[in-house]
């Protein structure tokens, strides 16, 4: 029971090489035609025009050439030494080309072609048999019902609609996998306006092998991306998902995700647009927040925080230095970067003295910096030499400035380049307006970022800030985890959809889960019994597997101080019960004693996605109006049930507010690990499990309620 076990977290996946996919030798377009309108006609004009280096052989047997290329009737007639094969054609069509291709052992196809599963039950047969058939071959297919694949800097223009028209996209480190294709081409056709630079682009459709997260993993591993970007709708593997996070904070490369279908309108729209799994919104969350993803919700975000992690530094923390050429313009400055979350620390001794020798005598010292409109200082930028101080200081981790002088000239822009480098601190430049053209194409060769706003920069300073905490936090962790509890021998009855609360209780205490005092009562003997060691008051409940929601029922009373109030409680929720659900099973009624404290909620379940979860937060009547919880994928480590206590918003409550007793967090967390290990051992059995509430005084932790949903039970 109390010995002691090592689990990794979590079984990586290799990734998959798509190098050939990107970057292919030769491809073959079956459904060639030479319309610039047709599925199969855009990807040939835009392969061959261009500038691919590589050979394309169209395929269809209606026709000799297709934009003068020879044309082939079918892939067992085109040449050796083709990596790719693009699908065009109808969906019924499309797993006999497959077979074909596997034959010639072409390794990729991407699949344009559309009436799959997202057009009812007989594309669902289509879609069977393609899967089987690539199963069958090992192709590694993208698609199908998606747009396409592109490799900028090499012109592999491989799909069709308007994002691959597009000749002059910016080139840059950047690489994007989208679920939806003409969303997220547009997404990367205005970033590019806007300056952020391209590689690769997938867009992967039903993803029926190749999958967004396929994508992400080559991403992270190839040496010309620096950024991943990614538009997801839904994965069906969350798992996966924290890997992935994991590993981008391992690798040093952000995930720029926007998650769409987040609300019920949204999810119903997910699901008729690709079928995508749609978990709970706050469970992506959950795991974006644990790894190195940072959420976007707009392409202005996705442009800015590109340019923030492109410059190649990370502050330490999240303490900001802040320089203005105004007043006003310090003041929204700080209201931004503290709505963002964002510390402005005092500066030290030093600095203080440093810029009050520098700054002109109505300028303020303190954070933010306020020069007063002043211009220069010995020939200098008086904002950079502001900001040269600040940066300085050891309470500060990075610097925002925000003048005219900095971007004013090509000189001072020079200069606050200069700065930064030395420094090895992250300098976020807000402009005074949107002229300082060959300044901000300084600052854009020099790889350091410039927003619009200084809101757009408070976004960019939380993003650095939040991927550098992790990245901390995770080099910190253990690789392995330790076990809090052996597992325990458990059987679960057949045929049940609960557990009774007496029989959930018994669960929770086989993983050293503690629990109010109770007494249990026969209920043919709620007339005579007696309490033996209960301390008054108590709780009386009803035990029944088939009345899980006992309030409901009326089936509970509570704050009773004399026996033969119990025992007439008893009696009345027995009758309740019955009541209620008339043909309920009803072995006794529960007697417990009623503890006191903060009110807390402490649950699991095996999500569809991402595999056995822990919820914690606010309990009793706050779980449903507050709606304060976090969540953890189970199981995890000390350090991240410690977490998880401090994140909740009402974690005062728990640090001695008002006078409370101060919690005992290490005990609690343990009690939280402790779930966490029962809900991974036993999640083939077990559906859910519900503590609401489990009441915190001081170091007195107790569970004063357990309900336990089985698993294709009932």
């Amino acid at each position: 029971m109390n010995q002691v076990a090592a689990e990794t977290m979590g079984n990586e996946t290799r990734a998959v090489d798509l190098s050939r996919l990107f970057d292919p030798r030769a491809i073959a377009v079956v459904g060639a035609t030479e319309s610039s309108r047709a599925v199969g006609g855009q990807p040939m004009h835009y392969l061959t025009t261009y500038g691919y280096e590589g050979e394309v052989f169209p395929v269809n047997p209606n026709r000799e050439t297709v934009l003068g290329r020879k044309c082939y009737p079918t892939l067992a007639d085109i040449p050796s030494g083709c990596d790719v094969v693009l699908i065009a054609i109808a969906a019924r069509l499309v797993p006999d080309v497959i077979r074909q291709a596997g034959a010639r052992g072409i390794p990729f196809a991407v699949i344009l072609s559309s009436g799959f599963r997202e057009a009812g039950d007989e594309g669902k047969a289509i879609e069977a048999e393609l899967i089987a058939a690539i199963k069958e071959t090992g192709i590694r297919a993208v698609g199908p019902n998606c747009m396409g694949v592109l490799n900028i800097p090499k012109r592999v223009h491989n799909g069709f609609g308007q994002g691959f028209g597009v000749k002059d996209y910016s080139v840059g480190p950047v690489a994007m996998a989208t679920q939806s294709g003409g969303y997220g081409f547009t997404l990367v056709r205005n970033a590019s306006r806007a300056g952020t630079g391209f590689n690769y682009i997938a867009s992967v459709g039903n993803s029926v092998d190749l999958n967004v997260l396929d994508f992400i993993d080559y991403f992270l591993d190839c040496d010309d991306v620096k950024v991943v970007t990614a538009f997801i709708e839904g994965v069906s593997d969350g798992r996966r998902l924290l890997e992935l996070g994991r590993k981008a904070l391992e690798r040093n490369k952000p995930i720029l995700v926007w998650k769409a279908g987040n609300t019920a309108a949204g999810q119903k729209a997910a699901a008729s647009h690709t079928a995508s799994l749609a978990s709970s919104y706050a469970l992506y969350q959950a795991a974006f927040r644990q790894g190195g993803y940072v959420e976007v919700d707009d392409y202005e975000d996705l442009v800015d925080l590109a340019k923030a992690f492109l410059a190649g530094t990370l502050p330490r923390g999240d303490r900001v230095g802040l320089v203005s050429g105004s007043g006003g313009a310090g003041v929204i400055a700080s209201d931004r970067f503290m709505q963002a979350g964002l510390q402005l620390p005092e500066f030290s001794a030093t600095t203080k003295s440093v810029l009050r020798d520098m700054l002109p005598p109505l300028a303020g010292t303190g954070n933010p910096v306020d020069i007063s409109g002043q211009n220069t200082k010995d020939g200098k930028s008086l904002s950079n030499a502001a900001a040269e101080a600040v940066l300085a200081d050891e309470n500060i981790d990075m610097v925002m400035v925000r003048s005219g002088q900095t971007t004013g000239s090509i000189e001072a822009a020079q200069s606050i380049i200069d700065i930064a480098r030395e420094a090895g601190k992250p300098v976020l430049v807000a402009t005074v307006a949107e002229d300082h053209l060959p300044a901000k194409a300084l600052l854009d060769a020099a790889g350091l970022p410039w927003f619009l706003t200084v809101g757009r920069a408070a976004t960019a300073a939380r993003a650095l800030a939040d991927f550098s905490m992790r990245q901390q936090k995770w080099a910190a962790r253990p690789r392995a985890i330790q076990r809090p509890v052996g597992r325990a021998a458990l059987s679960f009855p057949d045929g049940e959809t609960f557990l009774s609360e007496r029989a959930s209780r018994d669960v929770l205490a086989q993983y050293g889960i503690p629990l109010v005092r109770q007494e249990f009562v026969p209920a043919d003997a709620v007339d005579r019994f007696s309490l033996q060691d209960l301390a008054f008051p108590v709780v009386v409940k009803v035990n029944s597997p088939d009345i899980p929601h006992k309030s409901e029922a009326g089936a509970i009373r509570v704050n009773l101080t004399t026996l033969e109030a119990v025992r007439s409680a008893a009696r009345e929720v027995i009758a309740a019960a019955r009541a209620y659900v008339p043909d309920a099973r009803i072995d006794g009624v529960l007697v417990q004693e009623m503890a006191k404290g903060t009110e807390l909620l402490l649950g699991a379940a095996d999500d569809a996605c991402f595999g056995p979860i822990v919820l914690f937060g606010l309990g009793g009547i706050f779980a449903e109006v507050m709606a304060d919880v976090v969540y953890r994928f189970a199981p995890f480590d000390k350090m991240s049930a410690q977490d998880m206590l401090t994140e909740i918003k009402g974690v005062k409550l728990l640090q001695g507010y008002r006078g409370q007793a101060v919690a005992d967090l290490d005990a609690l967390a343990n009690i939280v690990m402790r779930l966490g290990w029962l809900m991974s051992d036993y999640r083939e059995a077990i559906e859910s499990i519900d503590i609401n509430p489990i009441f915190v005084n001081g170091g007195t932790i107790l569970a004063a309620d357990a309900l336990i949903a089985l698993k294709g039970r009932g």
